[in-house]
């Protein structure tokens, strides 16, 4: 791959991250009207959601490495 392409790939992932946040952001939005049997439910969606993002995250930041150990 070239740079441009291995750009191109960082910034995609990092759009789908930020998309990935805005979900969650409207998510949660909702916890304050969740009733009170429902909150475990909606609680361990958030989590995992917020750990595929980190993971996805740690990925978009070794790319990043990458990228600059190659080409500066």
């Amino acid at each position: 791959m070239n740079l441009i392409e291995v750009i191109e790939e960082f910034r995609q992932m990092i759009k789908e991250l930020v998309d990935r946040l805005e979900e969650i952001d409207s998510v949660s939005q909702g916890i304050p009207s969740t009733e009170a049997e429902q909150l475990s439910n909606k609680f361990a969606v958030l989590m995992d959601n917020l750990e595929e993002v980190g993971s996805r995250l740690n990925t978009s930041t070794e790319l990043l490495d990458e990228i600059r150990d190659r080409w500066g």
